[in-house]
């Protein structure tokens, strides 16, 4: 039985290209959480108003109108696709790693994925069926934020004892 590769056994251009692929992901995943910040404050009646709409009486809500069912497709659509090639990348950079041991990095592989499938779920739950589903929302696209930088730091710190050229 053959030790499986790691990042030690890779070349340096290999390893910076991976060590440069992380800090921008992270960089993007911190944009997108921001924007998220932005535009729900990261509270389930926010998140309930961005895609539900909110109350057209409220005179201190910012006016939000519910998404379409088009809308909803887009969203779903470009996310899902966006957010598996990132978690794919971020998946297989972890596989590499020495550390954690293999059940954690399975977990760690799987959860974001699982976590996905259920956040947009919840979205369009939240969307069609019940608002109360914003909190499953909130909770699922929670975990998988830290799922992702723990990720990020383990093969973060994986690439640095292996080593990595900086440039």
């Amino acid at each position: 039985m053959t030790a499986p590769m790691r990042w030690r056994d890779l070349p340096p251009s290999a390893r910076t290209l991976a060590w440069w692929l992380t800090v921008v992901q992270i960089v993007g995943y911190t944009t997108s959480l921001l924007f998220v910040w932005n535009t729900t404050r990261l509270s389930p009646p926010g998140i309930v108003s961005r895609y539900r709409g909110s109350d057209p009486d409220a005179a201190e809500a910012t006016m939000h109108f519910a998404k379409s069912f088009a809308e909803m497709l887009t969203v779903t659509h470009t996310h899902l696709l966006a957010m598996a090639a990132i978690f794919a990348f971020s998946g297989a950079a972890l596989c590499l790693c020495s550390r954690p041991g293999e059940t954690a990095k399975r977990w760690l592989i799987a959860e974001p994925f699982a976590a996905l499938l259920i956040s947009f779920g919840s979205m369009w739950l939240m969307r069609y069926a019940d608002p109360r589903f914003a909190w499953l929302l909130e909770a699922s696209s929670g975990l998988m934020a830290v799922t992702f930088y723990a990720q990020a730091g383990l093969v973060l710190a994986d690439l640095r004892r292996a080593g990595r050229s900086p440039g």
